[in-house]
C-alpha cells in the first residue's frame, strides 16, 4: 500500500504522457514538480505556482541539484494559474497536481484557501484534457486545512457525474486530520 505522496505521483502518472505540459499548481517545496517531470519527459512542460518567493527559491535550488530545466516556475496564486497558462497560448494541459496546506518549514500562517483552490480547479479542469487527471492533497490537520477540506470536499460532491469521477484515497484507520488524496478524472 502506498502512502499519501507516492500514492498521488503514482495517480497522475497513470494520465500523463510523454510531451505533456502539466502543472504543479502549488510549487512549495518543488518535489511534486520534480514528479511530474519525469512523467512529462525532457520534451514536456511542467508550470509551477507559487505566492512564496522562498519557495520558488527552494524549488530551484532542487531543479538545479537534480539538472531538470523543464519546470517554470511563477510567482502567483494558483486562481491565477488559467489566464497565465492562456497568455502562454497553452489551451490544453495533460495534469494537475494540488498540494494543498503550508509550506514545509516554512510560515504556517500562509496556506492555501478553500475559495481560491477551488477557482484554481475550475479554472484548470477547463484547459485540461478528457481522459486526464487533477489529483489534491488535502491536509485537514490544521484550522485552515479543515476549513478548507470542508468546502473543498462539499464543492466537488455537487460536481456533476456527466463531467468528471471523483474519487479519494484515505487511510481509514488513521484520525479525520490525517492527509488524504482526491483524483478528479476529465470524462
Amino acid at each position: 500500500m502506498k502512502q499519501i505522496i507516492p500514492f498521488a505521483h503514482q495517480w497522475i502518472s497513470d494520465t500523463l504522457k510523454s510531451g505533456d505540459i502539466a502543472v504543479d499548481a502549488t510549487l512549495g517545496n518543488g518535489h511534486d514538480s520534480v514528479a511530474l517531470s519525469k512523467e512529462v519527459g525532457s520534451n514536456g512542460l511542467i508550470y509551477s505556482f507559487d505566492i512564496q518567493q522562498s519557495a520558488i527559491d527552494q524549488a530551484q535550488s532542487l531543479f538545479t541539484q537534480s539538472n531538470i530545466n523543464n519546470i517554470t516556475s511563477i510567482k502567483l496564486g494558483h486562481e491565477q494559474a488559467k489566464d497565465y497558462l492562456i497568455e502562454q497560448g497553452i489551451t490544453s494541459i495533460g495534469g494537475v497536481i494540488f498540494n494543498l496546506g503550508f509550506l514545509p518549514g516554512g510560515d504556517e500562517s500562509i496556506t492555501t484557501q478553500a475559495d481560491s483552490t477551488i477557482q484554481a480547479i475550475e479554472g484548470l479542469f477547463e484547459l485540461l484534457m478528457p481522459h486526464r487527471m487533477i489529483v489534491i492533497v488535502i491536509y485537514p490537520g490544521h484550522d485552515s486545512g479543515q476549513i478548507e477540506k470542508d468546502l473543498l470536499i462539499q464543492h466537488l460532491q455537487n460536481q456533476p457525474a456527466a463531467k468528471m469521477d471523483v474519487a479519494m484515497y484515505h487511510m481509514v484507520n488513521r484520525s479525520n486530520k490525517a492527509p488524504f488524496v482526491v483524483g478528479l478524472y476529465k470524462k
